[in-house]
């Protein structure tokens, strides 16, 4: 196969992963077994459920204050998530899913190289991190409290690696399966560390404003290393 076939093969399989990935977030496929009202409440609970979250991490959300925060009795809440770790996966999918989406628009809107789609979701990644790193701080806290959360964490993260493995194959097409396992991990923690010292702060400080200003070179430079 071709380079260039190899390209093309590996957008492809992009866009019908993503297609998958819409069907399966939580307020869509919890939504598809019941009425629009009902779609609607799910919705409202599970928005309800990530400010909690995001505020009082894992060890602090129940499925009162979820029901509180959302307006609803708490037995809606536990009709449709029976414990709290339902509650909490589907929270985390969900959020998880917002990101997936961000990236579907990256690559729906955009008409450049799959090198230029890759960068423009890095640097997403990272300029999203000011909105939501409360969030991430909260998630990873939750992966350490058990071996199972852990997991849990590990299964919902795989599309969006899968993603960026997909859009790293296709920007780099001559790279060998091992050489792109290699970026994509480099990608990830390049990322996820920066996501870290922006949650730690402070907003202002200048060496960390001017690396967030180096983002797009330093993935290229990892992207296309040899």
């Amino acid at each position: 196969m071709s380079v260039e076939e190899e390209k093309y093969r590996a957008v492809a399989e992009i866009e019908t992963y993503l297609s998958n990935l819409r069907k399966a977030r939580p307020s869509v496929a919890l939504a598809a077994a019941h009425s629009a009202k009902a779609a609607a409440t799910i919705t409202q609970i599970l928005d309800a459920g990530r400010r909690v979250f995001t505020r009082d991490g894992h060890a602090g959300l129940s499925l009162r204050k979820v029901a509180d925060d959302a307006g609803v009795a708490v037995g809606n809440v536990s009709y449709y998530f029976e414990t709290k770790r339902a509650l909490i996966e589907a929270i985390l999918a969900e959020a998880l899913a917002d990101y997936v989406e961000a990236h579907i628009r990256h690559f729906e809107a955009d008409k450049q190289s799959p090198l230029e789609i890759l960068l423009n979701v890095v640097t997403f990644y990272v300029s999203n991190a000011r909105e939501n790193h409360a969030l991430f701080f909260h998630m990873w806290g939750f992966a350490a409290s058990a071996p199972e959360a852990r997991d849990l964490i590990r299964r919902l993260y795989r599309p969006i690696g899968r993603f960026i493995y997909f859009l790293v194959r296709a920007a780099r097409p001559d790279a060998s399966d091992e050489r792109v396992r290699e970026i994509v991990l480099h990608l990830f923690s390049l990322e996820e560390g920066m996501k870290l010292f922006i949650g730690m702060g402070p907003a202002d400080n200048s060496a960390l404003l001017s690396a967030e200003t180096h983002m797009r070179t330093l993935a290229r430079r990892i992207i296309l290393a040899d």
